[in-house]
């Protein structure tokens, strides 16, 4: 079975995508991973093969998104945010590249992750069965009446109708097709609002985590616990926190100041993960308990911690949930908010809402995280949810059984 991925160039839209695609390339199946030139280092990271397709808007092209703010924040700016950069333009430039590259490949199916929509579209075109992969926090959500959801199929309707139009496809002016094969997710059904609409199609699954091969704990874990044989996972024996607003938001003002000023003098072990592109010294001088690091393999180190103050990003909340760690979320934009909404309502975290983001808020969250067991008890109780979905072996059934499909209606090239 030969299988094409269609990914935005991101790092939080690939995470998703690769534990499917380097599960089947296991099972001896062969994938390759189609997005701009500029994330070839990125994919190439997993061990994934990468095809040069689409817009570099992240790199180069930034034409499509300067008109916006950086990421505006939910509501109709960030939706007239998505349907431009993701659905319409991102999608006009991906699709001829996915079609050229698609004759000469020759794919058994195309999968998506459901932020990228040229990948649908040309295997619409193609007459070949194609998925879409969960990658934000209600993408599995199929409600029209729900109108900022980037998931929302009626959002995209205009420049999917165009894109339709241009391909020689029928109408859909339902927009039923994006997730109209196989959608799969990665959190369990109770991730989302009770009686949550859904495609029919959907699959949930067992998260999980993305590391880089070369990922590792941080030197200095190993020289702690080396030096101090009474403590836990390699720290002094006291809470620790992870806080990390991942590589996209870490810049937003005042965030990751009020985190460093409200929990620097507590009596934990604190671990911020300020980005590459922070200087750690705009932080001031810092007590011993207190590490700003570029990076961190953050699934590996948050099987240490008590707690994690995150953006709410959902790579990061499915990496804390399947470590059975609660959070405090500091929501910025995008699904942010509707992961912390969920949080809250799960029972495994605190919210610190945006008319508080202070040093204040922030410390006050964390102790009642820390405080309370009811947060962590929850959290353990979600982490066995997700780990009692169907595996790996689960992903190579579906796609199988889906690659064997095919259906020539509405196909104009093959």
């Amino acid at each position: 079975m030969r299988v094409l991925f269609t990914v935005q160039p991101s790092i939080g839209h690939l995470h998703p995508l690769v534990p499917v695609a380097t599960t089947l390339q296991a099972a001896g199946h062969e994938v390759a991973v189609c997005s701009a030139a500029s994330f070839r280092p990125d994919v190439e990271a997993f061990g994934l093969t990468h095809l040069d397709a689409g817009l570099d808007w992240l790199a180069g092209d930034h034409a499509t998104w300067t008109a916006f703010p950086p990421m505006p924040p939910p509501g109709p700016e960030f939706a007239a945010f998505v349907v431009t950069v993701f659905a319409d333009v991102t999608t006009q430039h991906m699709v001829p590249d996915l079609l050229r590259i698609a004759h000469e490949w020759q794919p058994d199916l195309i999968v998506r992750e459901c932020m990228e929509y040229g990948g649908c579209l040309a295997a619409e075109a193609l007459g070949i069965p194609h998925a879409s992969i969960a990658g934000n926090a209600y993408s599995a959500i199929d409600d029209p009446a729900v109108r900022y959801f980037p998931g929302n199929r009626l959002m995209v309707a205009a420049p999917m109708a165009r894109h339709r139009e241009q391909l020689g496809l029928e109408p859909d002016p339902e927009v039923a097709m994006p997730y109209r094969r196989l959608h799969l997710a990665f959190t369990p059904p109770a991730w989302d609002v009770e009686g949550a609409p859904r495609p029919a199609n959907i699959q949930f699954l067992r998260h999980t985590s993305t590391v880089r091969p070369d990922a590792a704990l941080p030197t200095w874990l190993g020289e702690v616990r080396a030096a101090l044989p009474g403590v836990r996972g390699g720290l002094p024996a006291r809470p620790t926190v992870l806080a990390s607003l991942g590589t996209v938001f870490n810049k937003t003002p005042g965030v990751l100041d009020a985190i460093v000023e409200g929990l620097g003098q507590e009596p934990i072990n604190l671990i911020v993960a300020i980005g590459p592109d922070q200087d750690p010294a705009r932080f001031g001088p810092q007590p011993p308990n207190v590490r700003l690091e570029g990076y961190v393999a953050q699934p590996l180190l948050l099987e240490h911690c008590d707690v994690f103050v995150t953006h709410g990003g959902f790579n990061s909340v499915k990496e804390s949930l399947a470590a059975g760690v609660p959070m405090v979320v500091v929501p910025i934009t995008a699904d942010q908010p509707y992961s912390a909404g969920r949080c809250e309502a799960l029972g495994v975290g605190r919210v610190v809402g945006t008319a508080d983001r202070s040093a204040g808020a922030v410390r006050n969250a964390v102790r009642q995280v820390l405080d309370d067991p009811s947060y962590r008890a929850a959290a353990g109780r979600f982490r066995a949810e997700m780990a009692a979905l169907p595996g790996p072996e689960r992903i190579v059934e579906l796609m199988s059984s889906l690659a064997a499909e095919r259906d020539s209606v509405g196909a104009v090239q093959r």
